[in-house]
């Protein structure tokens, strides 16, 4: 089991046991990583392709990409749900030429536009101007239709696209398929193909909504008939507000009475409620293994204190209840701002 602490400016680490919490939060920051700023991948409609890269083959980067995912997976992370379908094919079929491809499986503009325009081509002038377009590799590629007819379009576009998403990239793939062969999660995936979304780009991406985050997030209450017991509650109604304010992206509205920074109003319009799950956890969903501890809702009554604390390691969100948060204005949601912004790196999703 990895274990993370993580350190300051002041080469100090958090005081805090790794219970998941930390572990989750570098996950998190290690799929930005593999997938935005590694070099090892690019983007098309379908989902991430490896982008070959002759000094990530040479060092072997793929296959250490693959046990970060397996590690990622099974270990409790954010899954890294962002390969392309075709990628999951081959991973787990080893076969090329049986596989479904399509012109959007291509991440280069200029190529997959050019393969599109075929694709659609009716008649023999509409494709014969779209295979002019393509004059600077086609001859490259041995076993190509040539020439190109109506006949023969689709067979020319898909193994244009098999070539270029897939053959031409061979040596990553079969690095990335090395690495994933750790904890055995390859092997796992083969047996059991619906796992295959703890990797595939979803058809349809779904933002994590305010009602599962409030779900997810338990209310630790006092006793009934405590005095505390109905300050709580309220404070649960205001918390699950600020949550539906900021799916809709009215947070800005509700602190329309505050001259708000441009930090601020940046920080708002990219805001979501993976953000506020992500402040508690260190993840902005769910993970494969679910949350160990469940995430909870705790409240402490101090008159002052005002900002939310997240303890990461217990999975917990800690609100203070007194008159401040508690007044019919915007005090507890410019608070729980505050507390979003000063996150750091790790409330940005």
């Amino acid at each position: 089991m990895l274990y993370v602490t993580f350190a300051s400016d002041e080469n100090t680490t958090e005081d805090a046991e790794d219970l998941g919490g930390p572990r989750r939060e570098f996950f998190r920051l290690l799929v930005k990583a593999i997938f935005q700023e590694s070099g090892a991948f690019e983007e098309s409609p379908n989902g991430f392709i490896p982008r070959l890269n002759v000094s990530h083959v040479q060092n072997r980067v793929y296959r250490t990409i693959g046990q970060m995912m397996s590690t990622i997976i099974v270990q409790g992370g954010e899954c890294p749900a962002l390969l392309s379908s075709v990628v999951l094919d081959y991973l787990l079929t080893g076969r090329m030429f049986d596989i479904r491809v399509s012109p959007e499986d291509v991440a280069d503009v200029e190529l997959r536009d050019s393969l599109k325009t075929i694709d659609q081509a009716t008649t023999d002038d509409d494709l014969q101007r779209a295979i002019e377009s393509c004059e600077s590799w086609r001859y490259q590629i041995e076993g190509l239709p040539n020439p190109v007819t109506m006949d023969n379009k689709d067979a020319f576009v898909k193994n244009a696209i098999i070539f270029h998403v897939l053959l031409q990239r061979k040596s990553c793939y079969d690095q990335l398929a090395e690495g994933l062969e750790c904890y055995e999660l390859l092997p796992l995936l083969k047996e059991n193909l619906p796992l295959r979304v703890l990797l595939e780009m979803p058809k349809v991406r779904s933002d994590l909504t305010a009602d599962v985050v409030a779900t997810l997030l338990k209310p630790s209450y006092s006793v009934l008939g405590s005095n505390k017991r109905p300050k709580e509650e309220l404070m649960v109604v205001k918390f699950r507000d600020f949550l539906n304010s900021v799916q809709e992206r009215e947070v800005e509205e509700c602190l329309h009475g505050r001259t708000l920074t441009e930090a601020e109003k940046t920080f708002l319009r990219n805001l979501n409620p993976g953000h506020i799950l992500a402040f508690v956890t260190g993840s902005s969903r769910v993970p494969a293994v679910g949350f160990q501890p469940s995430p909870k809702l705790s409240f402490v009554h101090n008159e002052n204190k005002y900002l939310p604390v997240a303890h990461t390691c217990s999975n917990e969100l800690e609100i203070f209840v007194n008159s401040k948060n508690l007044a019919d204005n915007d005090e507890f949601e410019y608070n729980f701002l505050v507390a979003l912004m000063n996150g750091a790196n790790f409330s940005a999703v």
